[in-house]
């Protein structure tokens, strides 16, 4: 699937989640089983030689594309989640938000040292 027909099956909403932001929906193609699989395959592409270890994906939607895409890939996926959300030893990672500060966390153990890893989540915006 081509990348215009990915993008024509993404659901765009004007003043979401605030007056000015055009929204980008992505689960309009991920309802779409051809625009779903045609997404991982491009997402593959610009990786499929390297020597990924681990895909690690962000709470919540990172886990809709990371966990197929690590599939692909042919390596573990390891979740980031939101702070007291995962059992046993964590690292914690505080980030700033516009009032205030939040964390994610990841299993001490989810990635060995000098792995390499793919970090995906559904977008990029201000990090808050």
């Amino acid at each position: 699937m081509n990348a215009d027909k990915i993008k024509a099956l993404i659901r765009e909403i004007p003043d979401f989640p605030q007056p000015g932001i055009s929204f980008k929906d992505l689960t309009t193609l991920w309802r779409d089983p051809e625009g779903l699989k045609g997404t991982i395959e491009a997402m593959v592409l610009p990786f499929a030689k390297e020597e990924i270890g681990q895909v690690v994906g962000i709470e919540s939607r990172g886990f809709i594309l990371g966990a197929p895409l690590a599939l692909q890939l042919g390596c573990g996926f390891v979740p980031v989640r939101k702070l007291g959300k995962l059992p046993g030893t964590t690292l914690r990672q505080e980030y700033d938000l516009e009032y205030g500060t939040d964390a994610v966390e990841i299993h001490q153990d989810g990635i060995a040292p000098g792995e390499r890893v793919l970090i995906v989540d559904d977008l990029l915006a201000t990090g808050g």
